[in-house]
């Protein structure tokens, strides 16, 4: 996963996974009427004991396990299935990144076209051009435009400061010795780069010191670390200045009437520099910067200053990271729906993917069905709720428009034009890529409801057993539905006026059920106040997808029960007791135990399927029964 989007990640992975449980090993199947829970995963709990040392194990780790495995079959690979496109393209690239001969070999030829847009700038007024024109061909020069999302989900365009080759401001003027050293290195590897790239020896030194000064004048602008401001496309023009904003959009693919601009000490600079530095030292910056970029990706004259700048100085490797090493960690980085869609092409069957939807769409059915039969809520509320649903974005699986990867043509002998194209596909695609920007990647298993956009997401990992299989048997509609539907319905807990009694009427029994569970099976109770919100969520979910499943007429005993076993086997799981115990203050999910047996308890389906008795465990009295949603 990359950086980015780490953080979200690990809060809404506690959907999935943050449900502890204590370990049960017991000797004996326990009847279903009397633990749903240790019924339904007594061999997979037999088969996996806790590992030593840890506070726990789950279904949830497993999968997790072998997304992870799946993922790095995917990065190894320089070959690829036969019709597998995507992963053709992947294969293509690593193995360019790993045939130092024909690297070797192809020099600096890939780079001419870039080269041929600097040598173009003969007077001032070609400079703004020729830095779209090298945005254009792949390589962003000197600003940093990126596509983003807003918090309700909508791209815009931000421009920020770049154009400089060491880490940040700081480099450039701190005092610090080993911050002189980094210095006295990177202009070395500067006058390297330009000679080895074309420049004659009498001009290197001279060019080298003027990128030199270029970044220098850069990073004293920046040093002082303005925020962002959005502002209308008008007043980015006259920030732009002489950069011609206008025209760095265009050369990105995109038209804005408003944008997110750093700080206007930056565009100043650079519309000073554009205006009063000569055409012949802009062509040696160019140059300097582009053979810097594109460093990683030629032959070792080129490449090893880099490496040595980089990865051992700045990074602190005692060795470099071998190329095609980099070139994966680079592609998971920065492209990761890349590896995402040669994912899902590689390990997410397409009748699965079918399947998957199809239970995603009626369970939204039945969601609706049960919002506009629902006694107790007003029909202003009913017309609220079914307007959150009809629009709420459900995404199972990616569902990136293939034929977006068709522009994509690698060649197995030419790593730095596979780098430019891609570097040009992503600045075409950008608006898409925003457009269907996930929170986790897709070899990550993750079902999460962002409420802020309305979309409810389901990652490819997450489209494999034990969560849906290819039997398409109605236990896919307890695992897979239940899990949808759970999610689906924290969409549905914040309610107004009579509705909002209403619903808490309904939900408060739920909390004196959760606390009288035992979280370890000792003296730590559940805390069902403060798991009450996932518990409500379990419940609703289980009604819908229960209905769901029943919407073709009441389902045989055989399909009920397989229903009830798929939620059951979601939540299998071993824990370290003391652990157990601890996380009960500050949980937000019930244990696995209860998330099984305590919405159970509450479904006289259930107690049906499995023919519980009077007084049975795992079948609460009518009159006890908590309902939402039937």
């Amino acid at each position: 996963m990359s950086l980015r989007t780490a953080p979200l990640f690990a809060a809404l992975l506690v959907s999935l996974a943050a449900a502890p449980a204590a370990a049960q090993r017991a000797p004996a199947k326990p009847a279903a009427c009397v633990d749903f829970y240790a019924h339904a995963n007594h061999d997979w709990l037999a088969r996996n004991p806790l590992p030593a040392g840890a506070k726990a194990y789950s279904r949830w780790d497993e999968l997790t396990a072998l997304g992870l495995a799946q993922r790095n079959q995917v990065l190894a690979a320089t070959t690829a299935p036969e019709g597998a496109t995507v992963s053709l393209h992947l294969a293509q690239l690593f193995a360019s990144a790993q045939d130092e001969a024909a690297i070797e070999a192809a020099g600096i030829k890939s780079l001419k076209p870039l080269m041929d847009a600097i040598d173009g700038i003969r007077r001032q007024k070609d400079i703004a051009p020729a830095i779209a024109r090298l945005h254009a061909l792949g390589m962003p020069v000197l600003v940093d435009v990126q596509v983003l999302r807003d918090d309700k989900g909508q791209p815009y365009a931000q421009l920020g400061a770049g154009g400089l080759g060491l880490p940040d401001a700081g480099f450039y003027t701190g005092g610090e010795p080993e911050l002189a050293a980094v210095r006295t290195q990177y202009k070395a590897a500067l006058a390297e780069w330009l000679r080895h790239g074309g420049v004659a020896p009498k001009d290197v030194a001279a060019q080298a010191e003027g990128a030199w000064q270029f970044e220098l004048i850069l990073a004293n602008a920046t040093a002082a670390g303005t925020p962002f401001q959005v502002m209308k496309i008008e007043d980015a023009r006259k920030m732009g200045g002489a950069l011609q904003v206008d025209g760095l959009l265009a050369a990105h693919g995109l038209k804005a009437s408003q944008v997110a601009m750093t700080g206007p000490a930056f565009f100043r600079a650079l519309d000073q520099m554009i205006n009063r530095n000569k055409p012949e030292q802009w062509r040696a910056y160019l140059r300097a910067q582009v053979l810097r970029e594109m460093a990683p990706t030629l032959g070792k004259s080129l490449h090893d200053p880099w490496a040595r700048l980089y990865d051992v100085t700045l990074g602190g490797q005692a060795e470099p990271t071998p190329r095609a090493v980099r070139a994966r960690q680079a592609l998971e980085a920065r492209v990761p729906e890349f590896l995402d869609a040669a994912y899902t092409e590689r390990f997410l069957p397409v009748p699965r993917q079918r399947r998957a939807q199809e239970i995603a769409d009626q369970v939204r059915t039945a969601a609706a069905a049960a919002i506009d039969r629902a006694p107790w809520l007003s029909a202003a509320g009913k017309a609220n709720a079914r307007q959150r649903l009809d629009a709420m974005q459900v995404q199972v699986g990616l569902d990136v428009p293939s034929n977006v990867f068709d522009d994509l043509v690698f060649k197995r002998d030419d790593l730095a034009g596979n780098v430019l194209a891609l570097r040009r596909w992503l600045m075409k695609y950008a608006l898409v890529r925003a457009r269907f920007a996930w929170p986790a990647e897709q070899w990550q298993p993750l079902v999460a409801y962002l409420p802020k956009e309305n979309r409810l997401l389901v990652t490819s990992a997450t489209l494999q057993p034990p969560v849906i299989g290819d039997a398409a048997d109605a236990g896919d509609y307890g695992s897979f539905g239940g899990l949808l539907a759970q999610q689906m319905m924290l969409a549905f807990q914040a309610w107004d006026g009579a509705d909002a009694t209403a619903w808490n009427q309904r939900a408060a029994p739920l909390v004196p059920q959760y606390n009288a569970y035992s979280a370890t099976g000792g003296a730590t109770r559940v805390n069902g106040t403060r798991t009450l919100s996932q518990n409500q969520a379990d419940l609703a979910g289980l009604e819908i997808a229960w209905q769901a499943l029943a919407a073709g007429g009441e389902p045989a005993q055989p399909q009920a029960q397989a229903f009830f076993a798929g939620w059951a086997g979601l939540w299998a799981r071993q824990d370290q007791a003391q652990a157990l115990a601890d996380a009960q203050a500050t949980a937000d999910h019930a244990p696995a135990r209860w998330r099984v047996n305590g919405p159970l308890a509450n479904l006289p389906a259930f107690g049906k399927a499995h023919a519980c008795p009077a007084r049975a465990a795992m079948q609460r009295p009518a009159k006890d029964q908590v309902s939402f949603w039937r």
